[in-house]
């Protein structure tokens, strides 16, 4: 994957799972999975998956960031990204995201999927930044509170 002085994206395993939880529930924008959900994404029989985290290495519990995204066919649907809010803006999401299109270029996809809240500006800004354009939306889909899902493609040529 790639790597900076102190820091690593790698692919996750089922061990990293306490600390995407952890990360997880302190982001307010996260989609929120149970546990026994995140065991399934790891599970051998499991649908495919890229899961991917970003380490710094420098500090004691060492994951920073993670994402998950499941692929079908010749799409990838990122299912969930996550960086620790001291770690944002500082270019972790970017490293991230760079390493799922170069991933799911890997599997042969030829776009990547998403779906985001439209109150969440600071996501959409991000996702634009790689290209992604707003295809669609599904009306009232989140829940706490209520809002619009917008749905979001990149395409891979």
């Amino acid at each position: 994957m790639s790597s900076e002085a102190n820091s690593t994206i790698r692919h996750a395993t089922a061990d990293d799972i306490p600390s995407m939880i952890a990360l997880e529930r302190e982001s307010g924008f996260a989609a929120h999975w149970s546990e026994p959900a995140y065991r399934k994404a790891f599970a051998q029989d499991a649908p495919v998956r890229i899961a991917l985290v970003f380490e710094d290495e420098t500090v004691e519990s060492q994951t920073k960031g993670f994402l998950l995204a499941r692929i079908t066919g010749d799409e990838s649907e990122l299912e969930n990204i996550v960086v620790a809010g001291e770690y944002q803006r500082r270019g972790v999401g970017t490293q991230l995201m760079r390493s799922l299109i170069q991933v799911t270029r890997e599997h042969h996809a030829l776009r990547i999927l998403l779906e985001v809240r439209e109150s969440n500006a600071a996501a959409r800004r991000f996702y634009e930044k790689f290209g992604f354009q707003m295809t669609g939306r599904r009306l009232s889909y989140c829940s706490n509170p209520t809002e619009d899902a917008l749905f979001y493609a990149l395409a891979l040529n």
